[in-house]
C-alpha cells in the first residue's frame, strides 16, 4: 500500500522529532532493554510510566510525544484497565518503507539503462 502524501507527511513529521524516535526504539526494545519485568496482562507493550522513567520526562510530555505518535499511526494502543500500553504499528513502517522506495529510489537496472555510455575514452577523464 503506497501512502497518501498528507499520511507520509504526517509520519515523516512524527518521526522528525529525537524525542519521539528514542520513544519508538524504547518500546520496540520492550522491557529487555529497560531492565524491567513485562506486565503480565500486556507483554507485548510499554506503559507510559515506564517510557516516562526511563527517558526521565513529565508525564505530560511524554504523552504529548505519544499522541503525536498515534496520529501518525505509527502506535498501537492497548488499554488494560486505567492503563495504555503501546506497540509499534509495523504495518505503517512498512507502507511508509515502501512509499520511500517508490517515490524516490532508482532501481538499479534504471539507473544503468540511463547512464549514458562514453563515446571514447576521453570523455572518462
Amino acid at each position: 500500500m503506497t501512502l497518501s502524501t498528507e499520511k507520509f507527511a504526517q509520519i515523516a513529521k512524527a518521526l522528525s522529532d529525537p524525542t519521539r524516535i528514542k520513544i519508538l526504539e524504547l518500546v520496540k526494545a520492550r522491557y529487555d532493554q529497560l531492565g524491567t519485568t513485562p506486565v503480565a496482562c500486556c507483554p507485548d507493550g510499554v506503559c507510559v510510566c515506564v517510557i516516562q522513567k526511563q527517558m526521565n520526562m513529565a508525564q505530560s510530555k511524554v504523552s504529548y510525544h505519544i499522541r503525536e505518535l498515534k496520529q501518525a499511526s505509527l502506535l498501537h494502543e492497548m488499554k488494560q484497565g486505567k492503563w495504555n500500553f503501546y506497540s509499534i504499528n509495523t504495518d505503517t513502517l512498512q507502507a511508509y518503507q515502501k512509499t520511500i522506495q517508490e517515490r524516490y529510489l532508482i532501481e538499479s537496472e534504471d539507473v544503468i539503462r540511463a547512464t549514458p555510455v562514453p563515446e571514447s575514452t576521453s570523455d572518462l577523464e
